[in-house]
C-alpha cells in the first residue's frame, strides 16, 4: 500500500496539469527518490511471496502465469492510450516547438505521470509475479 501510495502521489500531485504553466521544475523527482527504496522494496516482497506461495499444480501455476501475461498485455495497451492522449493534450512532444515540453526532455514535471500512474505500477508488479512464477517453476522443474 506504501507503494502504490508513492506512485499515487507522483501521479496526482507531483505532475502539472497540462493546461497550466509551471516555472517550479520537477518536485516530483523528490518524491521519486524518497519512494525509491519503498519501490524496489516492494517487488522484492512480492517477487519473494509469490516465488513461496505458488501452486504446486502445475496446471494453476500455467494457468495464473497466461492470465498474467494477459494482464500485461491488457496494461501496456492502456499506458499506450494514456501516453498517447497526454502527449495531445501537451500538444505534442519535447522536439515540437508547440508542445509545452518544448525542450524539456521526456522527464519533467508535466510528464511524471507517464512513468508513475495506476497501470504502471500495476505492471510493474505483474511482471514482478510473473518472475517470482518463472522462478518457482524453474526451481520445481515445473515446465
Amino acid at each position: 500500500m506504501f507503494s502504490f501510495f508513492g506512485f499515487y502521489l507522483i501521479e496526482h500531485f507531483f505532475t502539472v496539469k497540462p493546461h497550466v504553466v509551471s516555472g517550479n521544475g520537477n518536485l516530483g523527482i523528490l518524491v521519486i527518490f524518497l519512494f525509491t527504496p519503498v519501490f524496489i522494496s516492494s517487488w522484492v516482497y512480492t517477487f519473494k511471496l509469490v516465488k513461496a506461495k505458488v501452486v504446486k499444480d502445475s496446471k494453476i501455476t500455467i494457468g495464473i502465469f497466461l492470465f498474467a501475461l494477459a494482464g500485461c498485455v491488457l496494461l501496456m495497451i492502456a499506458i499506450h492510450d494514456y501516453t498517447s492522449e497526454l502527449i495531445i493534450a501537451l500538444g505534442g512532444t519535447p522536439d515540437n516547438p508547440e508542445s509545452r515540453i518544448y525542450r524539456f526532455g521526456w522527464f519533467n514535471q508535466y510528464t511524471n505521470s507517464l512513468y508513475f500512474n495506476v497501470y504502471t505500477f500495476f505492471l510493474t508488479h505483474i511482471i514482478t509475479v510473473i518472475l517470482g512464477i518463472l522462478s518457482a517453476m524453474r526451481k520445481a522443474k515445473l515446465y
